[in-house]
């Protein structure tokens, strides 16, 4: 049976008065020792119930509320007579008789959020109106001290396992659906009206890339859903907004804002990116506190995902970056697997004699060097195509990986594409006045280079401590050959080129022209090379 809560009276006698304020300091002083002791909720109560009982003059004592795992639970002191107190306190708050005695619960909450609710039990009825009033004013007394407590232990704890979601969302292999999940999961905890992330480009660090979220949806991606008013500042400004132009980027947003830049471990880096968020009522200390930790965990995730990036780069073009990291099991790709892959050898045309004789220091051929290589690998990312490795001044590229979605025509007009560009950039290159020069200086009739194309099975992958992405095969080192048999400004391809290339309807590639198949012995291959001379048009 539920009685009705009386009203107290209008005035509390002194000894009462005197009796509510040892118990409210009682209690302070047992919480407080709690606090300092660094002590378990459970290891709390066991500290607190047995004195607060005594003090009560009750029989049982009990409180259900959450712990610090955010998992329901009851802790209990005294005689219940056998009955779980929990589902005694989960009924409605008040005072009610029971078998055992008198139970009177009452919820425990800060700030009209409810975090528990406590139960005393006292032996017998419960007496007249005015025993009941002092009862629960003695109750809420202690209420008051709990109160607050488990907030604090409650808030810490949804904080923790908030933070915890996130950077679980934020481990996600495909970094920008990681994102909006760990945004989603903090807007529906916090208010949440606007949300930027802005972050570098791990291969250029010049270019910014950003998102923007609405309530935790995403509203705005560079590239693909672009906003007007960031893209115009971000042509304005570029990567000074991450520096003392931040101003600028408040103004863009309506509210108060704050902002938090990602940055690295290292000393005196550059920053990584940063978060901006706004709100027409500005952000409680909770929420702040959120921001600063996902801004913490962000940099770390960034950090990662630059590394992974740019250890690709060194592979793949960014259209093929882009789609591998945006699977989630990406590293399938990346594993070793036997597959008829096009191959491209181009090596520079006298490059021993232009090292010895046409440059008067080694930073000097470097610098060469780099620059034709550079255009080399773009000719063969252009096509789709894998940039293997350096060997010397020798580019070598295949023709099919990462994703191998092309059958064997498209990978041999691929590599031939590919040839062809590399040599039309090299020979352009003779018309510069110092290329002119150097290749006078060498005796060279222009700067030329010898290409080999082939069509072979190869095992590729990562492979090595550097984890490069290469291929093995006999193949390989035929088109190693092939290539040393080319002479200047000379494209070669094997026969398995040929015949492939007979099946094309590509207008560019039926109007390619061959010389005769040539038979070829080579050192260390065992039956000579059949191939055939390319004549662009």
């Amino acid at each position: 049976m539920t009685l009705a809560l009386q009203p107290p009276p209008p005035e509390l006698s002194l000894e009462e008065y005197r009796f509510l304020r040892q118990l409210g300091r009682v209690a302070d002083d047992l919480l407080e020792e709690s606090l300092r002791e660094r002590e378990t909720l459970s290891q709390c109560f066991q500290r607190c119930f047995p004195v607060l009982l005594q003090h009560l003059g009750a029989r049982a004592i009990a409180v259900t509320t959450r712990d610090e795992e955010l998992v329901e639970q009851t802790w209990s002191e005294g005689d219940w007579g056998g009955v779980f107190p929990g589902g005694l306190l989960a009924g409605v708050p008040g005072v009610s008789v029971r078998d055992t005695g008198t139970l009177l619960t009452q919820t425990l909450d800060v700030a009209g959020s409810p975090v528990g609710t406590l139960g005393v039990l006292h032996a017998g009825p419960p007496g007249d109106a005015e025993t009941t009033a002092k009862r629960l004013r003695a109750l809420d007394v202690v209420a008051e001290e709990l109160d607050t407590v488990l907030m604090l232990v409650h808030t810490a704890s949804e904080k923790h396992q908030l933070i915890l979601q996130c950077n679980e969302h934020l481990a996600n292999p495909v970094f920008e659906a990681g994102m909006d999940q760990a945004v989603r999961t903090l807007a529906q905890r916090v208010r949440l009206p606007g949300f930027l992330l802005l972050y570098r480009d791990a291969v250029q660090p010049q270019v910014l890339h950003y998102r923007t979220y609405r309530h935790g949806q995403l509203e705005y991606e560079s590239g693909k859903q672009p906003g007007a008013p960031l893209e115009a500042l971000l042509h304005q400004h570029g990567t000074r907004l991450l520096h003392g132009d931040a101003g600028v980027l408040k103004r863009l947003f309506d509210g108060r804002t704050t902002e938090a830049v990602l940055i690295s471990a290292a000393a005196r880096s550059e920053p990584l990116g940063k978060i901006v968020v706004w709100s027409n009522e500005g952000f409680s200390a909770y929420a702040m506190d959120l921001i600063r930790v996902l801004a913490s965990t962000l940099s770390q995730r960034l950090l990662d995902y630059n590394r992974e990036r740019i250890h690709l780069s060194q592979f793949f073009p960014t259209v093929a970056i882009d789609a591998l990291l945006e699977d989630p099991d990406y590293a399938r790709h990346l594993r070793a697997q036997v597959q008829e892959v096009g191959i491209l050898f181009a090596d520079i045309n006298g490059f021993t004699r232009i090292c010895e004789q046409g440059f008067d220091s080694p930073r000097s051929i470097g610098r060469f060097v780099d620059e034709w290589s550079a255009r080399a690998v773009d000719c063969i990312w252009a096509h789709g195509g894998v940039f293997d490795k350096m060997v010397g001044d020798c580019v070598i590229g295949l023709f099919g990986p990462p994703f191998f979605q092309t059958d064997r025509v498209r990978r041999a007009e691929a590599a031939v594409r590919a040839a062809c560009d590399i040599q039309a950039f090299t020979a352009e290159l003779s018309a510069r006045e110092e290329v002119a020069a150097l290749c006078r200086r060498v005796k060279l009739p222009g700067l030329g280079v010898a290409v080999g194309v082939n069509l072979a099975p190869a095992n590729c992958g990562l492979f090595g401590p550097n984890r490069s992405y290469t291929a093995f095969s006999s193949g390989m080192n035929q088109t190693a050959r092939l290539q040393s048999l080319a002479g200047f400004r000379e494209t070669l391809v094997m026969e398995s080129v040929h015949e492939a290339l007979k099946s094309s309807r590509e207008p560019f590639v039926r109007k390619l022209q061959f010389g005769p198949l040539t038979e070829s012995p080579v050192k260390n291959v065992a039956l000579p090379l059949r191939h055939f001379q390319l004549s662009p048009h």
